[in-house]
């Protein structure tokens, strides 16, 4: 499905590695979170607070991937992979 559209493989694995981790900071689902605030001992309100600068940098990261591939894309094709 991916050729059909004309989306590189290596880039669709690159964003959807970078989705799942924005995935494990996340409420509700992020299981980073509850593992942290477990091990802490804080709640789950004060761990979410604490990752949020990380997070904004993630998500940036992943729009810079998503609309430039060319940026991401340079190491993969200097080695070879395409």
């Amino acid at each position: 499905m991916l050729d059909a559209f004309g989306v590189d493989w290596m880039h669709f694995g690159l964003i959807m590695t970078v989705n799942l981790a924005i995935g494990y900071c996340t409420p509700p689902m992020g299981v980073s979170l509850y593992i942290t605030g477990a091990i802490a001992y804080r709640d789950i309100i004060h761990v979410s607070r604490a990752v949020l600068p990380f997070i904004a940098i993630q998500i940036l990261v992943l729009l810079i991937m998503t609309f430039l591939p060319d940026v991401v894309l340079w190491l993969p094709t200097l080695m070879g992979f395409r």
